[in-house]
């Protein structure tokens, strides 16, 4: 378990400019925005497709929790990640800002910048409380490298994982019972202290590779392997054409067991999620509460050639996320239709100013929508990208229905959302002008949002650091 605030480099500063922002803040006195819930508690789950849950149709039970959760939320269909790798994602939705802008697009070997301003300094600052528990190796707190990471602002980070993988030695984890246990002993501690005004992250690691889950849960969910050819079983952690080599499972190189593995990860998962889920309704900490479930990225499962990996390529089953919102009791939100449900297309920037708005503070300009008492546009401009630009580079990017994906070196390809959501079809050929609009609507919004970039925060290549990346799929030109 770390604490961010110890004496590392840069700590000091950082208090000093939330302790300014806290001035700030109190200054504004009357013209500061009513808060609109008494807590925010953001719920992130790792390697997550929308399309394996129950409510958003999934035959299989592997979420009756979170289904349960999402008959008082509202669900949005349509809703995107920036990235499909674990630190872009989680860093853009802690901070509002674009993966491009915050040196991290190269993916998990670059720590977020000590400059960018994240939510837990904002709710410092707006005098919460604030902690989390994280469960994913690439997530913890790095004080060799100055501290800087998505730890910034947590008064508590939780980061506490000595489970080693079984499948990678040099690899740890928490799984979803421990998740579960921390982040309800740290609430337990603010119920007791009175102190029910907090913002706190939850990040669950489970249905991530490998997919090992426990036997009995396992059991529920085989099922008879498909006619689909055997996979080669790789020598690198890369899935295109061939199952990773961190992610075999003994000799098995039929496809279904890996999926049927996948769905069992998620069962478990959601199992000990609906004991947090519980506690938080028995403790009356959910009526006035902006509580948000989402996942960092999705998985491949055979789409496009790709095998049980992710960080791969932009397609919509790595980059198309859940998104659960239970807003509090009474106060307006964004307009759902009659099964609380949003079509419209939604995206991780949209939760900045929703949280801040939540928080009563005021947010900057932004590329995200608050979700807090509006309609979401029927076009809107949602962006994507994935490595450096200087080496092998993606980007996708979309108005809510059409999407275009492109890879540097070969021609872009189209994607019609409404009828072909699952990206098979490139219909690049048969609707230049589509393709066309999107380009630019790109070139508006690199016009409206210019790249303010931070500058990378690379992690150290210490053998150590390099030997536990590796072991992730991490390395160097070499990342899953």
């Amino acid at each position: 378990m770390t604490d961010p605030e110890d004496v590392r480099p840069g700590a000091v500063l950082r208090i000093l400019a939330r302790a300014v922002l806290a001035l700030a803040f109190a200054a504004c006195g009357d013209h500061a925005p009513p808060p609109l819930a008494r807590r925010v508690i953001l719920i992130t789950c790792d390697t997550l497709r929308a399309d394996r849950l129950g409510c958003y149709g999934y035959e299989r039970p592997t979420s009756p929790n979170l289904d349960r959760f999402a008959r008082e939320a509202v669900v949005f269909d349509n809703a995107w990640s920036t990235a499909p790798k674990t630190t872009p994602a989680i860093s853009a939705l802690l901070t509002g800002r674009p993966p491009d802008e915050l040196g991290v697009t190269g993916g998990n070997r670059y720590l977020l910048p000590p400059a960018a301003l994240t939510l837990a300094e904002e709710a410092c600052a707006a005098g919460l409380r604030t902690g989390a528990v994280i469960s994913n190796w690439v997530l913890r707190a790095q004080p060799q490298y100055g501290g800087a990471g998505v730890e910034q602002g947590f008064e508590h980070f939780d980061d506490q994982m000595e489970l080693r993988e079984t499948s990678r030695d040099d690899v740890y984890e928490r799984l979803a019972p421990a998740t579960t246990d921390a982040a309800i002993g740290w609430l337990e501690e603010r119920r007791a202290r009175g102190e029910d005004a907090f913002f706190f992250w939850v990040h669950y690691q489970d249905p991530h590779g490998p997919y090992r889950p426990p036997a009995e849960v396992l059991a529920r969910f085989e099922r008879p392997a498909t006619e689909e050819p055997e996979l080669p079983l790789g020598t690198t952690q890369r899935g295109f054409g061939q199952i990773p080599a961190y992610q075999a499972i003994d000799v098995e190189r039929r496809p279904e067991p890996y999926r049927a593995r996948y769905d069992a990860e998620i069962a478990y998962f959601d199992e000990h999620l609906g004991r947090l889920l519980d506690w938080l309704a028995r403790a009356d900490w959910m009526r006035d509460a902006l509580v948000v479930f989402t996942a960092d990225h999705g998985e491949s499962l055979g789409e496009q050639g790709y095998w049980f990996c992710h960080g791969e390529s932009l397609h919509a089953e790595l980059v198309r996320v859940p998104l659960l919102v239970r807003f509090p009791d009474g106060v307006a939100h964004v307009r759902v239709d009659e099964r609380r449900r949003v079509a419209r297309a939604a995206g991780h920037l949209d939760l900045w100013p929703t949280i801040l708005e939540a928080f009563g503070s005021e947010p900057t300009r932004c590329r995200g929508l608050s979700l807090f008492g509006a309609e979401l546009p029927e076009q809107r401009f949602l962006l994507q990208a994935l490595g450096r630009r200087e080496h092998d580079r993606w980007l996708a990017f979309g108005d809510g229905r059409w999407r275009l994906v492109a890879r540097s070196g070969e021609k872009p390809r189209l994607y019609d959302g409404a009828g072909d959501p699952r990206e098979t079809l490139d219909v690049a050929a048969q609707h230049p002008e589509v393709v066309r609009e999107l380009r630019r609507l790109l070139e508006e919004d690199q016009a409206a949002f210019p790249i303010e970039a931070l500058a990378e925060q690379p992690i150290a290549k210490d053998p150590e650091t390099e030997r536990h990346l590796g072991a992730l799929g991490y390395a160097e030109g070499d990342e899953n």
